[in-house]
């Protein structure tokens, strides 16, 4: 049993260099894990701001095709109102009124002004919804910015926190028994 009084001195001499080992292994150990958890936050406010990109481009194509699409809906509303239109006539003329004056002419006329009106809306209907579209897109890329700065944001606030916890252990082995 005399071999046990050695080991305990040993272990008391040790006790503080152990302490501040573990102190040091913690806060380094503390300081990885803020840092990896800002990084994994930033990664994840990056990844939803290249969705709201993604979101803003799609807005945008959506708004282009949309213009489009209705253009071609008004070239086929324009030759079925030729169509109409020629009709039209095609029924006066084969009653026997003259399609170019009196009512024949006049209810060419008022057609004419509501296919032009009818364009015309269309054409405003479509600017309306692809300006909404677009002011989605831009929605979307000013959401990819508050994303992206929070992402910064959040690697900022782990290498704090990182650098927080490694002044608190030096300033605990500083303040310990060992350099006392």
């Amino acid at each position: 049993m005399a071999f046990i009084a050695p080991v305990v001195a040993a272990v008391k001499a040790a006790a503080p260099v152990i302490s501040m080992a573990t102190t040091v292994i913690g806060a380094v150990s503390s300081a990885s894990g803020a840092v990896a958890e800002g990084q994994a936050q930033s990664d994840a406010y990056n990844y939803n701001a290249d969705i709201n990109e993604r979101n803003a481009k799609v807005a945008e194509q959506q708004a282009d095709q949309l213009v489009r699409r209705e253009e071609e809906k008004i070239v086929k509303f324009q030759k079925d109102f030729r169509k109409f239109s020629d009709a039209q006539s095609q029924a006066f003329r084969y009653n026997g009124w003259i399609a170019s004056e009196g009512t024949p002419l006049k209810v060419a006329l008022a057609s004419a002004q509501e296919a032009e009106e009818e364009i015309a809306t269309r054409r405003y209907n479509a600017t309306i919804e692809a300006g909404q579209l677009e002011e989605s897109a831009t929605q979307e890329r000013l959401q990819a910015n508050l994303n992206r700065m929070y992402g910064r944001s959040a690697r900022r606030s782990g290498q704090i926190k990182a650098g927080t916890s490694l002044l608190g252990a030096a300033a605990d082995v500083a303040g310990s028994k060992l350099f006392k």
